[in-house]
């Protein structure tokens, strides 16, 4: 028999299955899953438990304003008010605190609650929608005197009440507003008003004030109620056009804006009465829109206190006090220091269409004028008819006159001849930390014997997050590589080499 070759033999012999080996799996991967995911839950229920407690108890003493103009924050005058109070003051805001849909929430909202916040406990903030407690606006203003509605804050100190408006509270750039009629925010001045507003509120002797209506003047002086509000005079409206009608038993002052017509003689004989015992009077009327209106009453009132409304428009020849070059009727009023007390941060303060006031020839005995604001010593006066006696030649007059009863009761008669102190037009385009402000808030303060204080309540500027500067082409293309290629790659690139050297353990 032959021999088998090694590979025959190789070949016949019968292939041997190997054992079955039972692979046990890991225990501990189980383990380290659930546990890892476990951990997570609970993690994610700790911070939610503890955000709702934070919530609850400490969300507005933990509020942190990162904005660089403190558009959240109440700031040091605000402050130092609300350490000094001595009332409670409570503050609704009627609407759903939740819907942000409303322009100003963002803006009023964060800061409302930082009143809050720094009171101490003076200052309560409720959020009430009339939506869902129709009956909370006749609880608040139950014989409908304040204008109380949905969408407004109320601030409320015993029975005093006060409503705001949030539009009034905000900024709009009126150059682009009336050139494409968008409404663009600049800013806001939410403080000032309801640090204005609390002030009133909470004042041991606040006044009331009356805008003379029935002669075409303005119904629009959001401005000048808050900048009166800010030294503890609230306003309001009196139409006297009927005879036989009376002033209101409360009447601390009576303002009469850019009248568009004469008073009557019932009324001038009405308010010459009021003068006579003791009261306070405001006027206001620049030549701009009234150049042809007849003041024969008014003037007459106005006589009464030493001073005379003239048809005559000032022309400032003094290049230093204008505010455009080319326009001379438009200038800076500079303060009469030799009549003004202390207090005033500003010398000189914007005016225009200013008309020509004089000293009555035939004043009363006891009757003292003082020119508060004046122009420069080279002014002169530009009649209708335009022709110009010596007597009003070139020199100094008078922007705001201040007639004052020097006898017992003291009736006084304040005379601005330009709307640039008191308009909203002007506002507008300004904030209620302007100079003229602070002139107003002086001089009708120092007739109504109002304390005054300069109110350092700076508007609050949309933050800008505009780059410094426009970037190149070639830089928006890197930045763009980095942010969408190497960025993502190297992230992956990260997690590959971290799951290679952990997939064996």
């Amino acid at each position: 028999m032959a021999k088998k070759t090694a590979r025959e033999s190789i070949l016949q012999e019968k292939t041997v299955k190997s054992p079955k080996v039972k692979v046990v799996a890991d225990e501990r991967v189980k383990s380290l899953k659930t546990m890892s995911f476990l951990s997570i839950l609970i993690v994610v229920l700790i911070c939610f438990v503890f955000n709702i407690l934070l919530g609850v108890t400490l969300d507005k003493t933990l509020t942190y304003d990162a904005t660089s103009v403190h558009i959240n924050t109440v700031g040091t005058y605000t402050k130092n008010l609300l350490k000094n109070m001595d009332k409670k003051v409570e503050i609704y805001g009627l609407f759903n605190k939740n819907d942000t849909s409303l322009e100003w929430h963002d803006y009023l909202v964060p800061i409302v609650d930082d009143y809050e916040a720094k009171a101490d406990g003076k200052i309560s903030v409720s959020y009430i929608d009339p939506d869902t407690n129709p009956f909370i606006i006749s609880e608040l203003d139950p014989d409908g005197l304040y204008g109380v509605k949905k969408n407004r804050y109320v601030i409320k100190c015993e029975d005093r009440l006060v409503c705001i408006d949030p539009y009034n509270c905000l900024n709009y750039d009126q150059s682009i507003a009336n050139q494409y009629n968008i409404g663009v925010l600049t800013g806001n001045d939410v403080e000032f008003y309801f640090t204005g507003y609390i002030q009133y509120v909470i004042s041991d002797n606040p006044l009331r004030a009356f805008y003379l209506t029935g002669h075409g003047e303005t119904n629009q002086h959001n401005s000048l109620d808050t900048i009166l509000v800010s030294i503890g005079i609230k306003t309001d409206t009196l139409d006297i056009t009927k005879e036989g009608t009376s002033l209101p038993s409360k009447c601390d002052l009576i303002m009469i804006l850019q009248p568009r017509q004469d008073i009557s003689e019932s009324e001038r004989d009405l308010l010459k009465l009021y003068l006579q015992n003791g009261g306070k009077m405001l006027v206001v009327n620049d030549f701009n829109e009234n150049k042809t209106v007849d003041y024969t009453n008014l003037n007459q009132l106005c006589n009464q206190m030493g001073i005379s409304l003239e048809a005559g428009l000032l022309h400032e020849n003094d290049t230093t006090c204008l505010i455009k070059s080319d326009d001379p009727y438009t200038s800076w009023g500079l303060l009469n220091t030799d009549y003004m007390g202390d207090g005033y941060e500003w010398s000189a303060y914007y005016t225009s269409h200013n008309r020509y006031l004089s000293v009555y020839h035939d004043k009363a005995e006891g009757i003292s004028v003082y020119p508060l604001l004046t122009t420069s010593e080279t002014a002169s006066v530009e009649f209708l008819n335009m022709n110009v006696s010596g007597s009003v030649s070139e020199g100094m007059y008078p922007i705001v006159l201040k007639g004052q009863d020097t006898g017992e009761k003291g009736g006084e008669l304040l005379v601005f001849a330009t709307q640039s102190l008191t308009s909203d037009d002007y506002y507008d385009m300004k904030t209620l930390n302007d100079p003229n402000a602070e002139f107003v808030r002086h001089s009708i303060g120092s007739i109504c014997q109002q304390e005054v204080q300069n109110v350092q309540i700076p508007v609050k500027t949309i933050p800008n997050y505009a780059l410094g500067r426009a970037l190149s082409s070639n830089e928006v293309t890197m930045w763009s590589i980095v942010v969408m290629t190497i960025i993502p790659v190297g992230c992956l690139a990260c997690g590959f080499y971290i799951y290679r050297k952990r997939r064996h353990l």
